[in-house]
């Protein structure tokens, strides 16, 4: 090995003691930030753990920035911890990052902790107890409750955060197994109250099912129906695109990152024109680091505030499986096109049809008789009804087959 080479990693390559040393933590901090998966090591053996200098650079930004206000002034208004509620939002999401960010583990833990110490206050002010009580240092304690307080900080103070069991958390969403105990919005959380049906499909659409989608969503609104999707590439741009084109923007937009950040990029403008006049909300608090099993879990909220969910396209492993499968579990509706229990090429639908509730149609006229049977599109006055047939009509025209 060249001398060069050996100074390049002497350099670069950092043992668990000097990249501790580096990020100014101590080795039981370094751990935990690993085990939690925000720093990922170069390698990890019995002999010891590896660390890539350069990986770790973001971390220590963050870290020097503790106690400093991480967003730029004049852009928005950062939310402040000025009520109970955000504070007690604040207080879980702390202890919740010591449980790789999973409500089912923290929640119980969470509620526990709440009988030894005054949930509205901050967590550090009875560092002594919180840590105890969790099994940490009062170090790790300090540096994530303050790393969770410079996270909110990127929120805006017109954000709303909603408690399970408080006013304005969605009833639907609430009689599930799934439901997060806080829930952060940004926009009208009045759209959470109406008629919601959630359209789902794969990031990789065809051209008709881009337009089935477009024109359902487009359909769904004149009923004052409002859609859900996940505001990913694909069928779900194409969903929220109609709402914000025809209807108002009446679409609400249930994504796998925090408000904070916007996935996929080309999709933040979308994003922001929805959050303006419809309503973006996630389960996910900002200081987290966006893991891939997010977006499974955003699906269990989207099903949850949703009375259906129709599957306009979907592989054998999207996505969309999972909203269609949390959906039947929590006792919604699944619509099925007929194309996709004809495609012998993927499996999923013919054992999906098979569950109570799960049932399939041909076009979108045929989804509206549906819609229409289940009590989700009423058509009581005569103005309705004139306008529902003018739908079918067109739906029939269009020819659009999914």
């Amino acid at each position: 090995m060249s001398a060069e080479l050996k100074q390049m990693i002497a350099e670069n390559i950092l043992f668990a003691k000097e990249a501790a040393d580096y990020l100014g933590v101590s080795i039981q901090r370094l751990h935990q930030l690993t085990h939690a998966g925000q720093i990922t090591p170069l390698k990890q053996s019995g002999s010891g753990t590896l660390f890539y200098k350069q990986d770790l650079e973001e971390r220590k930004k963050s870290i020097q920035s503790i106690g400093k206000t991480t967003v730029k002034r004049g852009s928005f208004e950062p939310m402040k911890i000025d009520s109970d509620l955000k504070q007690e939002a604040l207080n879980y999401f702390t202890v919740q990052a010591f449980f790789k960010n999973s409500d089912k583990k923290t929640a119980p833990i969470f509620e526990k902790l709440k009988l030894e110490i005054d949930a509205t206050k901050p967590l550090v002010d009875n560092k002594n107890i919180v840590a105890d009580y969790l099994n940490i240092s009062i170090e790790m304690l300090e540096a994530e409750y303050f790393n969770t307080f410079n996270g909110f900080k990127l929120l805006k103070q017109s954000d709303i955060i909603l408690k399970k069991g408080e006013e304005g958390y969605p009833e639907r969403l609430a009689v599930t197994d799934t439901a997060p105990p806080f829930i952060f919005a940004r926009g009208n959380i009045d759209l959470l109250k109406e008629k919601i049906v959630a359209v789902v499909g794969t990031r990789q659409p065809s051209e008709n099912g881009k337009q089935s989608a477009y024109r359902l969503s487009e359909i769904l609104g004149r009923y004052n129906i409002v859609v859900a999707s996940g505001l990913a590439r694909g069928i779900d741009t194409q969903a929220h695109t109609a709402a914000v084109d025809h209807n108002n923007c009446m679409t609400v937009s249930v994504i796998g990152t925090s408000l904070a950040k916007a996935y996929p990029v080309e999709n933040s403008k979308l994003q922001e024109l929805i959050s303006e006049k419809g309503l973006v909300i996630s389960q996910f608090a900002p200081s987290e680091k966006v893991q891939r099993w997010f977006f499974p879990m955003r699906n269990a909220v989207m099903s949850g505030i949703s009375l259906a969910t129709v599957v306009i396209e979907a592989g054998e492993t999207s996505g969309a499986l999972k909203q269609a499968d949390y959906a039947l579990k929590q006792g919604r509706y699944v619509f099925i096109p007929q194309s996709a229990l004809d495609n012998e090429a993927i499996k999923w639908p013919r054992k999906y049809i098979q569950r109570p509730g799960a049932y399939s149609f041909r076009k979108i006229n045929e989804l509206l008789e549906k819609l229409q049977n289940i009590d989700i599109l009423k058509t009581s006055t005569e103005k309705d009804i004139a306008l529902f047939n003018g739908s079918m009509e067109e739906a029939e025209l269009s020819l659009i087959h999914i």
